[in-house]
């Protein structure tokens, strides 16, 4: 009786069960829900294609207006480049403005001012210390200066046009005089080459030679008797970029006795400066010092021009000279 009860029970727990379920679908009924699904998913894909393209369009607009803004960047910096500088004639007249030292000026051409630094030689510049060439130095800019001070005079260009620090390279006359010689020929400029600009160069020699002769100027200075040192080498392309800190020169006692360095300087020739001026120092015969541009190497003698930025030139070559306390040059190297 009460298994009876259980089944019955069952059965109406079953027929509940299958009513709340409902009739399974027909198969009509189920290719048709799927298609309307199929239909969603494609009006969907379709919506976001059109969204995607809309994007594309957009970023394709924007590539092209940056193509087009690219394009006139590219023309205007060719126009900048292509502009050509203010072109001053191989031979040109100037008016003379300032006398800044023995070879070099400040000139007026056409209402434009200029600094012209005369090719083919060097004089003493007037930050020498420590040494007769700072006297050298005022004599020469005094003697540029009555040459050529509030005059017009006539400027001629060799090769170059300017120099690395944006000065006029030029042959200057006055009143039939060639200054870049005659200051040379009184002893007041070395002659030097400076590539490729050198038309004009043997005559300047043959002006130093008998301002040698005549032990005038420059050539007063008597030679120092042999000490045995020498620069023996100077490493000019120095690893640390730009301002090459680790460039030295370096100096050594070939001698038998040992030297004080107090009041010895030494100097970059080829510009003038800068100089390092020597504390007291015993350089043992043999033994070998380093002067750094920038750095100090106690283990070198701890030297250095204190200098901020490269001295040596990786290009044209520059010329080290070593002077006593007299002043008396002791040894020279370029390289």
């Amino acid at each position: 009786m009460r298994k009876t009860y259980t089944i019955g029970i069952l059965l109406v727990i079953a027929l509940l069960v299958l009513g709340a379920c409902g009739p399974a679908p027909t198969p009509e009924e189920t290719s048709t829900q799927t298609e309307d699904m199929v239909a969603e998913l494609q009006s969907r894909i379709t919506a976001l294609e059109e969204e995607l393209a809309s994007k594309e369009a957009t970023i394709q607009a924007l590539q092209e207006e940056i193509r087009e803004k690219q394009s006139k960047i590219e023309e205007l910096e060719s126009t900048l480049l292509e502009k050509p500088p203010e072109v001053i004639p191989t031979t040109t007249e100037a008016n003379v403005l300032r006398v800044i030292d023995g070879d070099t000026i400040e000139v007026d051409i056409n209402g434009i001012t200029y600094k012209v630094r005369y090719i083919g030689i060097d004089a003493p510049e007037l930050n020498d210390e420590g040494c007769e060439f700072s006297a050298l130095a005022q004599e020469a800019t005094r003697c540029n200066s009555q040459l050529v001070r509030g005059k017009t005079i006539l400027l001629e260009k060799d090769v170059s046009e300017i120099d690395q620090y944006g000065r006029l390279l030029r042959y200057v006359y006055v009143d039939d005089i060639f200054v870049n010689a005659e200051l040379v020929r009184q002893g007041l400029a070395w002659a030097k080459a400076y590539e490729p600009d050198t038309k004009y160069q043997d005559y300047l020699e043959e002006m130093e030679a008998k301002a040698k002769q005549a032990e005038i100027g420059i050539w007063s200075i008597p030679p120092a008797p042999p000490t045995g040192v020498e620069i023996i080498d100077i490493f000019y392309d120095g690893l640390i970029p730009y301002v090459e800190s680790d460039e030295y020169v370096e100096i050594t006692n070939l001698g038998d006795q040992p030297q004080d360095l107090a009041g010895w300087v030494l100097m970059d020739i080829s510009e003038g400066y800068p100089s390092f001026t020597f504390p007291s120092y015993i350089l043992a015969p043999g033994e070998s010092i380093r002067v750094y541009t920038n750095e100090y190497h106690p283990e070198w003698g701890g030297f250095s021009f204190e200098y901020g930025r490269a001295i040596w030139n990786n290009s044209v070559p520059d010329t080290a000279a070593l002077y006593d306390s007299q002043c008396r040059e002791v040894s020279r190297r370029s390289y």
